[in-house]
C-alpha cells in the first residue's frame, strides 16, 4: 500500500465513521440542504446589491454585497434543513430502521469522503500534478477513487438542466 492509498483510506474511514453515527438521513438532508442552498444563494445573489446599492457606493456594493446576500441566505438554509434533518433522526433511531439508518449512512459517508478526494485529484491533476508511473502500478485505491468526480460531474451536467427546466415550468 502507498501513501496516495493512504492518504485516500483514512479520510474516506473517517467519512464512513461520521456516516454512521450521524446516519443516511442527516447524510442526505445534509447534501440536499448543501445544494438547496446554493441554488437558492445564487439565484438571490443579486438581491442584496440591489437592496444595498441606494445606501453604499457601486463598487462596495459590488464587491461585499453579494458575497454578504449569498452567505445571508446559505448558512441559515443549511443550518434549519440540517435542524430539521437531526429532529427526524431522532424520531427514527428507536425504530427497526435505526440500524439500517447508521450502516447505510457509513456507505454515504465513506463515498462523500471519496468523491471530495475525487474532486482533489481532479483539481491538482488539472494543474499538472500527476503520480509517476512507477509508483501508479502499485496503487490499490487511486485507480477506483480518481474517475469519481468527474464521472458524477458529467452525470450531473446531463441531469441537472432537465430537473431544472421542469421545475421553472
Amino acid at each position: 500500500m502507498q501513501p496516495i492509498d493512504i492518504f485516500i483510506l483514512l479520510p474516506t474511514l473517517w467519512g464512513a465513521y461520521i456516516g454512521y453515527q450521524r446516519g443516511i438521513i442527516i447524510e442526505v438532508i445534509s447534501i440536499i440542504a448543501f445544494v438547496v442552498s446554493v441554488i437558492i444563494g445564487f439565484r438571490t445573489l443579486g438581491f442584496a446589491s440591489d437592496l444595498a446599492s441606494p445606501y453604499m457606493s457601486n463598487s462596495v456594493t459590488n464587491k461585499i454585497m453579494p458575497y454578504i446576500g449569498f452567505g445571508a441566505v446559505f448558512f441559515p438554509i443549511v443550518y434549519l434543513i440540517n435542524k430539521l434533518g437531526w429532529t427526524l433522526r431522532k424520531s427514527i433511531r428507536y425504530t427497526v430502521l435505526g440500524n439500517f439508518d447508521s450502516f447505510a449512512g457509513a456507505v454515504v459517508g465513506a463515498f462523500t469522503w471519496a468523491f471530495g478526494i475525487s474532486i482533489f485529484i481532479w483539481l491538482i491533476t488539472a494543474i499538472g500534478i500527476k503520480i509517476p508511473a512507477s509508483d501508479a502500478e502499485k496503487v490499490y485505491l487511486y485507480p477506483l477513487v480518481q474517475p469519481l468526480a468527474p464521472k458524477v460531474v458529467e452525470r450531473a451536467i446531463d441531469i441537472v438542466p432537465k430537473q431544472i427546466d421542469k421545475l421553472s415550468k
